[in-house]
């Protein structure tokens, strides 16, 4: 079980941690378009659009990196109070159910959603016309990765419960 929980977090780890850089490639994109912009008045039609694709991917494939560090938000002032197995028991009632709906529909709904914009060619709607289906795959991707995250939580909770300390 150990080695299955690693995995999981070793690929929230990394896939963090790549997608991370990503936000210095949209920093270049955006300073390449002012300067072409403004220095030599021959603005870009895709910098914008690429800008924002790289920090929406930047920004949903951090959910599972924020899931394994313990880093999203929480009601601090009842939380933080809370023993670990009644922080593990909340999060296993409450909190897990919800991550686990939420993540499940969004691959079930992804995958459709993805295949859809690969078969009918979708392109985005301004006048680069950038396919659409890289970003809906990240998307996808992104609830797959913090779905299975959820479930090394899910499982580490219960062995608190249990009392069998950390697994």
């Amino acid at each position: 079980m150990k080695s299955f929980l690693s995995v999981i977090d070793s690929m929230s780890e990394w896939s963090g941690k790549i997608f991370s850089f990503l936000v210095l490639a949209a920093v270049l994109v955006a300073t390449y378009e002012v300067v072409m912009r403004y220095a030599f008045n021959a603005p870009t039609v895709w910098s914008l659009d690429l800008t924002i694709f790289l920090c929406g991917a930047t920004y949903v494939m951090a959910g599972a990196y924020a899931h394994y560090h313990n880093a999203h938000v929480k009601i601090e002032a009842l939380y933080g109070r809370w023993t670990p197995r009644t922080r593990a028991m909340v999060d296993l009632l409450v909190t897990a159910p919800l991550l686990f709906g939420f993540c499940g529909v969004l691959v079930w709904v992804g995958i459709g959603w993805t295949w859809e914009a690969i078969v009918g060619k979708i392109t985005y709607y301004t006048e680069w016309h950038a396919p659409i289906w890289p970003m809906r795959l990240i998307i996808t991707l992104a609830a797959f990765l913090l779905l299975l995250q959820g479930l090394a939580k899910f499982i580490r909770d219960l062995a608190t419960i249990k009392g069998k300390g950390a697994v």
